[in-house]
């Protein structure tokens, strides 16, 4: 039979090409200001501001939105405006101008702004706890640093990395990546980079520190020593940092020594960051409380805490810097034995507590207010063009999909209605072999099979050096002719434990001369072939005359033991499976079967 493809070669080119370009202007959405002057709209006067004037700024960034102004696309005018809102603490404002930002052309085939528009959307998703998407963002940005060889970037983005897992409880991933961090900048002279290799080291340690694991952050704060020494030698740092780089360190390393049982260390570390400029700051002069309460120096801690307060304006005093004050003279107050005044600061903890937690979700309706508000006039413009593109890539897509299954469908019935004409055209074949295997074992039936009529049992060596003549080979056939008639008459075959042994016994042939015999005359292969075309010969009488049988039992009536046996038989000499071949009968009422089948 001829191989049956299932499916034709299907070659579809379809181009689905959607453009939608927006040509037309958005609408400025401020009023510009004719008294300010150019000069101020720019980015480096804007960064000289925000952290202490955010709101100035951001109506500056508002006015440079309006003029259009080329010196100040409008890239960097969302970036500026995440920088902003992240002073100010709206991470989600920041998310959306930054996102807004990474959208643009200028960005995204700029590979060094690409990089750092996606680590300042990495370190917003980092605040905002968007771990999963942050760390997907920091894996793309840290392969675009590693490509543009960006150690600095790559080093940051690595930390970013790491307190994304401390973030979601993975501690042991997260140590993994602040470490590569910072071992990705050993060895620099760059001053940026030596910088910042200075603030991962304090941070790391902090973290350990946190987790008691005081020997490792210990060992980083000595390793941090030699940065700040390093920087020192080179040009470049402002003036008082390397002093505020000691300053703080010494404050951080005197209390991990403290805690560690080092207490000689502790002091020594102490004296070094006494006799730093930054101990006498406004800034630094708190650092080493919490070496002075670990060592009970109550009255010393006090006179620090009394100095910082005097010196803090009232709108320091609402925050959490003002709590972890309250809190310190809380616990110098236990210390010296005056539960009472440490209750009174324990309850303006509380109050305080309360107040910053009322304000930050006040905050958060605020800028939750501006998202809306923003958002709300590029939705309203957006919608109608959104609303056309889904319908039409509804219709592309449906009209797509309804297509492939027509031709598919199509495909499916042409490849059915074919294999039904092949099989229609191979079982009159068959039938038309059988018939003319009938006719001729009609014309043998004349002279009866008798054992000493057996062909010649000559052996096979001398048999291959000699050619029968037509005569020998003539009333071979016709043994052969009248053997099967034998077979078919008696239906010995039907047994499922007919074998070679009873087939010698009816033809009188020897176990040598069997097979060739059966070979040359038959066409099989060998005993087994021969008898399972007989079968199945058989069962084809059966599936035309007995359509309430099932294949199984037809199976079971021919002689065969497994339905699986049967099927192969009956692909081999037919190419189709006993189903089809069925389906290929004409159509008619069947009798039921009256007769049982053993």
């Amino acid at each position: 039979m001829e191989k049956i493809h299932y499916f034709r070669p299907l070659y579809l080119a379809l181009a689905l090409t959607i453009s939608l370009f927006s040509t037309a202007s958005t609408p400025n959405r401020y009023k510009t200001s004719a008294s300010l002057p150019d000069s101020l709209l720019t980015e480096q006067h804007i960064r000289s501001i925000y952290y202490t004037l955010p709101d100035s700024a951001l109506s500056l960034l508002d006015e440079a939105e309006a003029r259009r102004l080329p010196h100040l696309p409008q890239f960097r005018i969302d970036m500026l405006r995440g920088t902003v809102y992240e002073r100010q603490g709206m991470y989600h404002l920041k998310e959306r101008y930054i996102r807004r930002a990474l959208q643009s052309d200028s960005v995204q085939h700029t590979p060094l702004r690409k990089l750092q528009v996606l680590t300042q959307l990495a370190t917003a998703l980092d605040r905002l706890n968007k771990y999963e998407e942050g760390i997907r963002i920091c894996t793309e940005a840290i392969e675009l640093a590693q490509e543009q060889g960006q150690k600095a970037k790559e080093s940051e983005l690595l930390f970013t990395l790491g307190r994304m897992y401390q973030g979601m409880k993975l501690d042991d991933k997260a140590f993994r990546y602040m470490y590569r961090s910072i071992e990705l900048l050993q060895g620099t002279d760059n001053v940026r980079e030596l910088a910042q290799l200075s603030t991962s080291y304090g941070d790391l340690s902090a973290y350990l520190a946190e987790n008691e694991r005081l020997d490792e952050a210990i060992a980083l704060c000595e390793k941090r020593l030699d940065v700040i020494s390093r920087m020192s030698l080179l040009p470049g740092p402002p003036p008082g940092y390397i002093d505020q780089q000691y300053g703080y360190l010494y404050s951080k390393l005197a209390w991990y020594y403290l805690q560690n049982g080092q207490s000689e260390k502790a002091a020594e570390t102490a004296r070094k960051y006494q006799s730093t400029g930054f101990a006498q700051s406004q800034a630094g002069q708190t650092e080493i409380v919490p070496y002075l309460l670990g060592t009970r120096q109550y009255h010393k801690v006090l006179q620090l805490l009394d100095a910082s307060s005097a010196l803090a304006e009232p709108a320091d005093t609402f925050n959490y810097g003002h709590l972890i004050l309250l809190d310190r003279y809380a616990r110098t107050y236990r210390g010296l034995k005056r539960p009472e005044l440490a209750d009174s600061y324990q309850q303006r903890i509380t109050m305080l507590t309360d107040s910053i937690y009322a304000r930050e979700k006040a905050g958060q309706a605020h800028e939750f207010a501006i998202i809306y508000q923003t958002q709300e006039k590029d939705a309203q413009i957006r919608e109608a063009q959104h609303k056309l593109a889904r319908q039409r890539v509804l219709f592309i897509t449906t009209s797509f999909i309804a297509i492939l299954l027509a031709i598919l469908l199509w495909e499916k019935h042409l490849h059915l209605r074919r294999t039904r004409e092949r099989n229609q055209i191979a079982a009159r074949q068959i039938e038309e072999l059988l018939a003319q295997k009938e006719e001729l074992r009609k014309a043998y039936r004349r002279q009866p099979l008798h054992p000493e009529d057996a062909p010649n049992e000559e052996p096979p060596a001398a048999q291959a050096n000699t050619s029968p003549s037509a005569a020998d080979d003539e009333d071979n056939r016709r043994r052969f002719m009248q053997m099967e008639d034998a077979l078919l008459t008696d239906l010995p075959f039907l047994n499922p434990d007919f074998n070679r042994e009873d087939l010698m016994k009816i033809t009188a042939l020897s176990k040598n001369r069997l097979n060739p015999f059966l070979r040359e005359y038959a066409g099989a292969d060998g005993f087994s072939d021969y008898i399972n075309r007989l079968r199945v010969e058989h069962s084809i009488s059966m599936l035309k005359d007995n359509r309430m049988y099932s294949i199984d039992a037809i199976a079971t009536a021919s002689g065969f033991k497994s339905r699986n046996t049967y099927y192969v038989a009956f692909n081999k000499l037919l190419g189709m499976t006993p189903v089809q071949y069925r389906e290929t009968l004409p159509d008619k009422s069947a009798e039921p079967c009256t007769e049982p089948i053993v």
